[in-house]
């Protein structure tokens, strides 16, 4: 067997939509996304890389705002058209056309570019991260989605950077960690904290959300879906994986009922004792599951 060694770690500057993205490349084969999530970057797929770097070309951006990427001052950077604009333009760099992955607020990016731009993504695999249809649903109808996501309305609040500093990023730590149930390495500790250590890391990382219109879902009729889909209906055409923690407490299991009216071509593997981080908690497992379906449907 090839050792990951073989295939060692590039970190390159790429210009995507206006912005300068710090992105890390390793492997050799088909090519795949990788978009983390908040408040993480590009190195919560370090482990699965190591992995899957013996069959595939995998990129790993730190997403704009995060870590060493740039840090737009405008709140309207982190418009989730930025944010798309963004992943398609590394979809341009791997050639066009790519497997694309996302975790958390990744994930749900990368629902939307699949749902608005089919042609680009030749297979989908979200982890944690409800689609943008459901979600709405959730949003408007299940009393306890609105509950679990009131933490947006609180990472959204002024000055909440300095709460989230204090005592070298103890609360970020503690979620990262969910409660004690995940436990970081020191290097993977200094990591993170280098991360959020970053002139202006973390206002642009709570931009994403500030930016984003949680808060349409919540009144009136609400709306069809969150993040907007600029029109698309939320169908799915590439083959789809979901890879579901049961424990998070952001998004309740609910989110995946009914999923195959947008996803015909779906697959789901529903781990009952993972939560949110399922990447740190299984990140052999989840590997093994992306490999198996990305082979599977290497012709699809």
């Amino acid at each position: 067997m090839i050792s990951s060694a073989h295939y060692s770690i590039e970190h390159l500057r790429l210009c995507a939509a206006g912005v300068d993205l710090h992105v890390v490349v390793q492997g050799d084969g088909p090519p795949v996304l990788l978009l983390h999530g908040f408040p993480d970057h590009w190195a919560v797929w370090e482990p699965v890389m190591a992995r899957l770097c013996r069959s595939y070309r995998l990129m790993a951006p730190d997403q704009r705002g995060y870590n060493l990427s740039d840090k737009p001052a405008s709140l309207h950077s982190y418009g989730i058209d930025c944010l798309v604009n963004d992943v398609r333009a590394l979809i341009r760099v791997l050639g066009g056309r790519c497997a694309l992955v996302g975790h958390d607020w990744g994930g749900m990016l990368a629902w939307t570019v699949a749902a608005r731009y089919p042609d680009e993504v030749s297979h989908l695999v979200v982890v944690n991260a409800p689609h943008p249809c459901r979600f709405a649903q959730q949003l408007r109808d299940d009393p306890a989605q609105r509950a679990a996501s009131d933490y947006v309305r609180r990472l959204t609040l002024h000055g909440v950077e300095e709460l989230l500093a204090d005592h070298d990023c103890a609360r970020l730590l503690a979620l990262v960690q969910d409660s004690g149930a995940v436990a970081l390495s020191d290097g993977e500790r200094m990591q993170c904290l280098a991360a959020w250590s970053q002139p202006g890391a973390l206002t642009a990382m709570l931009n994403w959300y500030r930016a984003a219109n949680f808060d349409a879902a919540l009144v009136g009729p609400g709306v069809d879906a969150v993040p907007d889909l600029s029109g698309a209906s939320g169908h799915i055409a590439a083959p789809t994986m979901v890879l579901w923690g049961e424990r998070d407490g952001s998004f309740p299991v609910a989110c995946l009922d009914g999923l195959q009216q947008w996803v015909p071509n779906l697959t789901v593997h529903r781990e009952p004792q993972g939560g949110h981080w399922l990447l740190r908690e299984k990140p052999e497992r989840v590997a093994q599951w992306i490999a198996e379906f990305l082979s599977a449907r290497r012709g699809v």
